[in-house]
């Protein structure tokens, strides 16, 4: 897959939703959830949150950048996925509890078929009843059910997309984490290459010293 390349979603073909609960939700796994209307307010912590590190000297063999490594994670992690399809799982459910507000209509058919013995030997004809009905239901007072149920229904709803944010927030937090623990590992090892090139030139300056009568075997055998 090339880089910045996301997969289209989504994969399935989407249920009917009358009541367009699916709206409530992100468009896509990838996609954080915005709320169409003010959400409760929640008190700012006492300390900010650390800022992250600038990535300003990226080395040459990291080929993509760290917004194209973020969109590649967040388009491919099973759990942004998972926490997506929790959330519309929430809204097909909210849909239910706000559809026990319509009648229910029902509607049977019940076909009954019979035929009599004679004694006489005479045929007796086959009698078919057919017995079709049809009844329509309709709640007036529920003393609060249903609407307790859409209450309760929406607040989970409302917690099922605040946790896939906080997925795609951990998917970017890791990428992140991730990307930058790679970049201190290719700075320590560049460390350690002039570490290693530096003793290597006192060793034979050493061998130098020692071959001219300036130094003994003991500080060849200690730069060594």
């Amino acid at each position: 897959m090339p880089v910045g390349a996301a997969r289209s979603e989504p994969l399935f073909k989407p249920p009917v939703d009358p009541f367009g609960t699916a709206a409530g939700t992100a468009p896509a796994a990838r996609t954080p959830w915005e709320s169409a209307k003010p959400l409760p307010t929640v008190p700012s912590p006492a300390v900010p949150p650390p800022a992250f590190p600038s990535a300003s000297a990226t080395p040459k063999r990291i080929t993509a950048s760290l917004p194209e490594l973020t969109e590649i994670a967040l388009a491919n992690h099973p759990a942004a996925r998972e926490a997506w399809a929790a959330a519309r799982a929430q809204a097909a459910e909210l849909g239910i509890f706000q559809a026990d507000y319509l009648p229910q209509l029902s509607g049977n058919l019940g076909v009954t078929q019979s035929q009599s013995l004679s004694s006489s030997g005479t045929s007796v004809p086959a009698q078919t009843r057919y017995g079709p009905s049809i009844s329509l239901t309709y709640v007036l007072f529920d003393f609060g059910i249903r609407a307790n149920q859409v209450e309760a229904a929406s607040y989970r709803l409302l917690a099922a997309n605040l946790i896939q944010n906080r997925a795609l927030q951990d998917i970017v937090l890791g990428v992140e984490q991730a990307y930058y623990q790679l970049l201190g590992f290719e700075q320590l090892l560049s460390a350690n290459r002039l570490t290693l090139k530096n003793a290597e030139t006192s060793l034979e300056a050493a061998n130098g010293r020692r071959k001219a009568g300036l130094a003994t075997s003991g500080d060849v055998f200690r730069a060594q």
